[in-house]
């Protein structure tokens, strides 16, 4: 932790989402973002795919002579380079894969569920929509799931030399979608109620409206904690393996809406260690709020990075809040995306002299 606050505090994080889309640029990517930045999270694993000859995953590249190539290049430029994983989702709404290999084709049970007990695999695209989810989630608390993301992360780190890995859709979908079997099991065993009984009205008969809503906040409780030790198990194994790769995780910016509506508890996991460092998602136009917010509450802001949306962002909006990032204690700034970078050099202007 020493070395990851020492590391940020004296060179200033100027980082960059690679999507996956935006690899086949490869070694031109060096030439468009002309060594402004100094971290680079580039997109291995997305929609459940990897972006390398995986044998464990369903793969969309069979070369990984590239990949090779753009970290030794990175290196040589000394930029470091992170693993972005898209954890917990699994596919969009594009028609379904064919390929065998991926779990929404040979593990449909891995999929989170409603409290109806219905997959989401049972939700069209256009109910997903409605419901302002991206796309189809594997359950977080599922342990083939999670012993499936393990070998993957294993397999990356093992095989590449990544300076660290990042963690994207470490979290559920929303609220709809926490009623996963094994979850539920481990809430009985503990509790002795099934939380889809919570709003049946003999349950409430029998606890009284206060019993059942203590209940309830428990089981919230339960839903973030088992992601929190998820989390913990990914450093461990990263960190048995090569102790010194970060790892990062995207998140929601406002730390009680992520906790509330995704599970998603990143104020304890910066604060407590179980992550090395978080990138707030902060594409708004107004990042103050959140930044005083996150600095009222974490324990050392050399551990936040501020991330910027480009696409929803004119080049003098990102100026402003560049430089009010650069008045605070935060590491410093991620853009999201290379792809708007690469549209509009006005956007690596702003950052020559930051």
């Amino acid at each position: 932790m020493l070395f990851l606050i020492f590391l940020i505090t004296n060179y200033d994080f100027r980082g960059i989402w690679i999507p996956r889309w935006s690899i086949q640029d490869n070694q031109k990517i060096f030439d468009i973002i002309d060594n402004n930045f100094n971290h680079i999270f580039l997109q291995l694993f997305g929609n459940g795919e990897a972006y390398y000859p995986s044998g464990i995953a369903p793969f969309r590249i069979t070369d990984d002579r590239w990949l090779k190539e753009f970290l030794h290049e990175a290196h040589h430029r000394g930029i470091k380079v992170s693993a972005w994983i898209n954890v917990f989702y699994s596919w969009g709404y594009s028609p379904v894969i064919d390929n065998k290999r991926h779990p929404i084709n040979f593990a449909q049970d891995w999929y989170v569920a409603d409290k109806n007990q219905k997959s989401i695999l049972y939700y069209d695209t256009e109910a997903l929509k409605s419901l302002n989810i991206e796309g189809y989630y594997l359950a977080p608390a599922n342990p083939s799931v999670q012993i499936y993301l393990l070998k993957i992360i294993e397999e990356i780190v093992t095989r590449y030399n990544f300076d660290g890995v990042h963690l994207d859709y470490i979290r559920y979908p929303n609220g709809n979608f926490i009623y996963d079997m094994h979850l539920r099991t481990r809430f009985q065993r503990r509790y002795f109620y099934d939380p889809i009984e919570f709003a049946s009205d003999s349950l409430r008969i029998r606890l009284g409206f206060n019993g059942v809503d203590d209940l309830t906040v428990k089981w919230w409780e339960l839903i973030s904690e088992n992601l929190t030790e998820f989390i913990a198990q990914i450093k461990n194994k990263v960190k048995s393996i090569k102790p010194e790769c970060l790892v990062s995780a995207a998140v929601k910016p406002d730390y009680i809406i992520a906790r509330s509506e995704f599970y998603q508890n990143w104020l304890t996991w910066v604060n407590n260690g179980i992550v090395d460092f978080v990138c707030l998602m902060a594409y708004t136009n107004n990042i103050e709020p959140i930044i005083n917010k996150t600095l009222n509450r974490v324990n050392n802001p050399a551990n936040i990075i501020i991330g910027l949306g480009l696409y929803t962002r004119s080049p003098e909006t990102i100026k402003k809040q560049l430089e009010i990032i650069k008045k605070t204690p935060f590491a410093g700034f991620v853009y999201f995306s290379y792809s708007q970078v690469k549209e509009n050099r006005k956007y690596l202007e702003l950052i020559e002299n930051y």
